[in-house]
């Protein structure tokens, strides 16, 4: 123990970031659970993932078009506003990975496209999704919502 805290104070702050990003990813790529995990992760992601495992959480594919399928988690119990909100954070997620920094208007994004599940729109926020049958590992899709002419 000794000999870590001699270590951990002689290297640089930016060393002793690498050798714990290098061990963290090290120990996730071992752990059956934690593998599929990307090597930047965030405590949240793993929070999320271990609340899968424990039954604790869903998991749900969204289908976008010529996109590839988001993977997002969220409680079983969530409603419909959670599920959006877990996108939106899925997807910044995503964007930062790719280098992405195009600014988003989730606002106009829930005003054009609807979430829909074997052709059932997910219209109420304040509704369950198991009321709409969501249940782990479904695939949700975005489809652009019909304008309604005045």
């Amino acid at each position: 123990m000794e000999h870590a805290a001699n270590l951990a104070s002689s290297l640089s702050h930016d060393e002793l970031l690498e050798v714990t990003q290098t061990s963290l990813a090290n120990l996730l790529s071992k752990d059956p659970l934690m593998k599929d995990l990307p090597k930047d992760i965030i405590i949240e992601e793993i929070l999320a993932q271990t609340a899968v495992e424990h039954g604790q959480s869903i998991t749900i594919l969204v289908s976008r078009e010529n996109e590839p399928k988001l993977k997002v988690i969220i409680p079983q119990d969530a409603t419909v506003r959670n599920l959006k909100k877990a996108i939106q954070r899925h997807f910044q997620l995503f964007q930062r990975r790719a280098g992405d920094t195009t600014k988003i208007s989730w606002k106009y994004i829930w005003k054009t496209y609807s979430l829909n599940f074997d052709s059932i729109v997910l219209d109420d926020n304040n509704a369950s999704i198991q009321n709409y049958g969501v249940t782990n590992k479904v695939t949700l899709t975005f489809k652009k919502q019909r304008t309604k002419r005045k």
